[in-house]
């Protein structure tokens, strides 16, 4: 061999040795063929790690996100709302479980259980407000008059609320679902009240006492059930409650929503509104003839309920509502001879909202 053939030989080795470096790296950096057959290149091995690396701070996030979304939501739960108005920008809860109370003396007939219950902003611990109501003037008459109805919201301690049946105290939850004690003061019914009930005397002041139990789901849904029993005075008998709410919109200022309810009664709550005694039959002059109510469900009714912000504290709150009397019951003569089985109350209230102790004024 000649020294041009080793000069071309040493000069090709020379080029060789310092091009294999460069290759060597295009090679590992060059994606391959069929990494299944062949193995994944160093590069698609940094790029899966990091991109593994991308996805595990992903769901370290979201799972950071869900965590305080629960805390939220168990928060929520364990803080029975009870305010109804719809103020300002506040936030809104989520679990629509409080309602309203009543402090007119007949109330049998208003049953807004939770159709306030989807516009209650967080932070709020008073809400009171009044307005005008035509209603029967006793439950199941066919007369009706014009009244004023105070209105009061309240939350304390976060496990008590109020709602148009008394005060109730969450005292157990979770996962959106709540039961504990339940009491009301349901007001006497005077035989004055009305023509058709003389005779009859008064159904007194009752203390009535028992619990409840109530859900919520989808976020616009609740349902809720009451069974309390008179105390002392007054009918002495057992009612059994039962509510389903729904929110049906919510648009900028305005909220709308609709409620149901159907009631039970025991004997001694029936004979106390409905029965006529044979004494009683004497005192009505033989008017009202005798007549024995038993145990079973009194009526079914429903409400629907509009709130509308027209200030920052101050909201409209237009209201209506229809109860149905069962056979049963409207075949009293206080009913049949004297009253109606279809039963219905309007009206609305001004609302002013007060916060303590929040950053409300």
């Amino acid at each position: 061999m000649n020294l041009g053939a080793w000069g071309a030989i040493a000069l090709a080795g020379t080029v060789v040795a310092t091009a294999t470096p460069a290759m060597a790296q295009r090679q590992i950096d060059d994606p391959k063929l069929s990494p299944m057959l062949f193995g994944e290149t160093e590069k698609e091995r940094r790029d899966k790690a990091r991109q593994e690396r991308e996805e595990d701070q992903q769901e370290l996030e979201d799972a950071l996100i869900l965590t305080v979304e629960q805390e939220r939501d168990a928060n929520r739960l364990d803080e029975p709302k009870t305010r109804p108005l719809l103020f300002g920008d506040a936030a809104y809860d989520d679990d629509p479980v409080g309602g309203t109370i009543t402090l007119g003396e007949e109330d049998d007939n208003r049953r807004f259980f939770g159709v306030l219950t989807f516009l209650i902003p967080q932070e709020t611990n008073l809400s009171i407000g009044v307005g005008p109501v035509y209603e029967p003037d006793y439950f199941g008459s066919d007369d009706y008059e014009f009244d004023i109805d105070p209105q009061v919201y309240v939350k304390f301690r976060n496990f008590v609320f109020l709602d148009d049946d008394g005060a109730d105290f969450g005292l157990f939850g979770f996962s959106r679902f709540r039961f504990g004690p339940s009491i009301r003061i349901r007001g006497r019914r005077d035989q004055d009240d009305n023509p058709a009930l003389l005779g009859l005397g008064d159904v007194g002041t009752t203390f009535e006492f028992g619990g409840f139990v109530a859900t919520t789901f989808l976020d616009r849904f609740a349902v809720k059930a009451k069974a309390r029993h008179g105390l002392k005075t007054g009918h002495r008998g057992t009612i059994v409650d039962g509510y389903l709410t729904a929110l049906l919109f919510r648009a900028g200022p305005v909220s709308f929503s609709t409620s149901g309810h159907a009631s039970w009664i025991g004997d001694r709550y029936a004979d106390a509104y409905f029965s006529v005694t044979p004494e009683q039959s004497l005192a009505s002059n033989g008017v009202l003839p005798v007549f024995d109510a038993d145990s079973g469900f009194r009526d079914v009714g429903g409400s629907v309920n509009a709130y509308i912000n027209i200030l920052d504290r101050w909201s409209l709150n237009p209201y209506a509502s229809y109860n149905y009397i069962f056979d049963d019951y409207a075949a009293t003569p206080i009913i049949s001879q004297f009253g109606d089985r279809h039963q219905f109350t309007v009206g609305f209230h001004v609302m002013r909202e007060f916060t303590f102790g929040g950053t409300g004024q």
